[in-house]
Formats: structure tokens, C-alpha cells, sequence
């Protein structure tokens, strides 16, 4: 035997008292060999998945049968916090009313079945039956991790959303098509009738008189609330000018007065509208004799 063959006995020879010594430590009995161990961790990362089963079970009952508000103590005294208890529960919940038995296989461990709780029940049957949410399968649960499922499950999600709102707009889109189509459709028609013919042919003088009295009737409530406006803005010019003796001013505001007064009355003209303006500041009745009045 030759050195070298001596030596690589003796590496694997230290390297399996090694993993001896580390066995005795641990307190495992099994076969030190990759196939024995492989199948083991298997065993029992599924005994894993059964124990989060059973434990979402017991929590489900004891909620029950706890009075109101009692329950969080008991799960905080069993080291749970209420958002991990909720997952235990969720997870018996989703899972045990569903064939989900390969689902629960292919998870292999606590930490995933938790994670595959965010599933409703019709992606776990899509799952059952062989078809994938995303990029997540039977296949790909198996030898993903974690970090790796939660984020798949978080991307299909994601993208399902997506999809799903694109398809209502899009549904809103047509649905707002049809109902405009089917106003203009329903207007047309209406119009089209011999009876609305009619009625507009008759109405038509009428209502281009009624629009004519509406464009009057906003433009004279214009010119009226200008005249406020301006009456109330030349008489606080008047107080300023008792007030601190502006008389000096007062030829000018007379004439400016004067001469927006002159414009209505060239307004008027040129509307051919003659209006009497001293009868307006003066009516008859105001410089008749009191004996007149009392004959009227």
C-alpha cells in the first residue's frame, strides 16, 4: 500500500470518528449514511407539517371554548403570538377542508405551509390538479425555499391583480359604450318619432322666445347688480372726499358720473329704445298739487 492510499485511510478514518463522536453528542442512532439521513429529514419535516396541523386544531378549540378576550393570554403564556396562532388556525382551516394531501407533502415544512395559507381555495385545487399559480407548482414548492415560495406567491398574486384590473376596466370601458350607445340609440329614436317632429315644429317659436326672455332677463340682473356696485363704490368716493376735504376732486367724480350716464342714454338710442329719463327722476305724480291727487 502506498502513502498516498495510507493517508486517504487515514482522513476517512478521523473523519468518521468525527461524525461518530458528533452522532453520540446529539444523542441520533440512525445509519450515518446520505440515503438514511436524506430519508429522516424527509420523515420528518412531514411530521413538521402534521404537527402545525394538529396545533392549528387544539388552538381552534381552545378558542372556542375560552370566554371572550381570554384567549390571547393563553396563547401568550404558550410563547404564541395572536398573528402566529391565526396562521396555525388558518392553516387547519384552509387545508383540511380541501384535498390538499399532496399540497401538504410537497410543503415539507412549518414555515411554507404557513406561507401557502395566503392561497384560496380555488388555487389549492388548481395546485391539486397539477396546474401552477405563477411560478409556483407542486414541483417548484418542493425545491423552493422560503424566501424564494413567498415571493412567487407574492408576484402571482401581484400579477393576478393586475390582470383582474385590467379586465374590469376594460369592462367598464365597454360597459360605458354600450349604455352611451344605447342613450343615443334610445334619444334618436325618440327624436325621430312623428309625435316629437310635431311637438318641436309647434314649440320652436315658443321656445326661441323663451330663450330670448332668459338672455334679457340675465342681462338686465348684470346691468343691475353693476349699477350696486357702482353706486356703493361713487359713494364711499363721496364720504372720503366729506371726509378729508377732498373737494378738489369732486368737479371730476361729477363728470365722470355725468358722462357714464350720457353712454346709457346712447345706448338706449342706439337700441331704438326712446326712454324719458326727467320722467324717470321725476314722475308726474311727484310735482302734482295736492288737491289733484286727492281728486284722483
Amino acid at each position: 500500500m502506498d502513502l498516498e492510499q495510507q493517508a486517504t485511510e487515514i482522513t476517512l478514518s478521523e473523519h468518521s470518528q468525527k461524525l461518530g463522536a458528533l452522532a453520540t453528542q446529539l444523542g441520533y442512532q440512525g445509519a450515518l449514511t446520505v440515503g438514511a439521513l436524506e430519508d429522516e429529514i424527509r420523515f420528518y419535516q412531514q411530521r413538521t407539517v402534521e404537527a402545525c396541523m394538529e396545533l392549528g386544531k387544539r388552538l381552534l378549540i381552545l378558542k372556542e371554548m375560552t370566554p371572550h378576550g381570554e384567549f390571547n393570554k393563553r396563547i401568550e403564556m404558550l410563547n404564541f403570538t395572536p398573528r402566529m396562532a391565526q396562521k396555525f388556525m388558518s392553516a387547519v382551516l384552509k387545508f383540511s377542508k380541501a384535498n390538499s394531501s399532496s399540497l401538504l407533502q410537497k410543503a415539507g415544512n412549518q414555515t411554507k405551509l404557513l406561507e401557502l395559507v395566503t392561497l384560496d381555495d380555488d388555487e389549492i385545487d388548481v395546485l391539486e390538479q397539477g396546474g401552477s399559480i405563477g411560478d409556483v407548482s407542486l414541483d417548484t414548492i418542493e425545491t423552493m425555499s422560503v424566501r424564494e415560495l413567498k415571493k412567487a406567491l407574492h408576484d402571482a398574486k401581484k400579477a393576478l391583480e393586475s390582470k383582474d384590473q385590467d379586465i374590469k376596466a376594460k369592462d367598464q370601458i365597454i360597459q360605458k359604450k354600450d349604455q352611451k350607445a344605447n342613450e343615443l340609440d334610445e334619444k334618436l329614436t325618440k327624436l325621430n318619432s312623428p309625435a316629437e317632429i310635431q311637438k318641436r315644429t309647434e314649440s320652436e317659436p315658443q321656445r326661441l322666445a323663451e330663450k330670448a326672455l332668459e338672455e334679457m332677463n340675465k342681462a338686465c340682473l348684470t346691468m343691475h347688480n353693476d349699477t350696486v356696485r357702482f353706486t356703493n363704490s361713487i359713494n364711499s368716493i363721496v364720504d372720503a372726499i366729506n371726509e378729508h376735504e377732498l373737494y378738489d376732486i369732486q368737479d371730476r367724480l361729477e363728470a365722470n358720473v355725468v358722462a357714464l350716464f350720457q353712454q346709457i342714454a346712447q345706448t338706449s338710442v342706439d337700441l331704438g329704445i326712446q326712454i324719458d329719463f326727467q320722467a324717470m327722476v321725476n314722475p308726474s305724480w311727484m310735482s302734482a298739487a295736492p288737491s289733484e291727487l286727492e281728486a284722483e
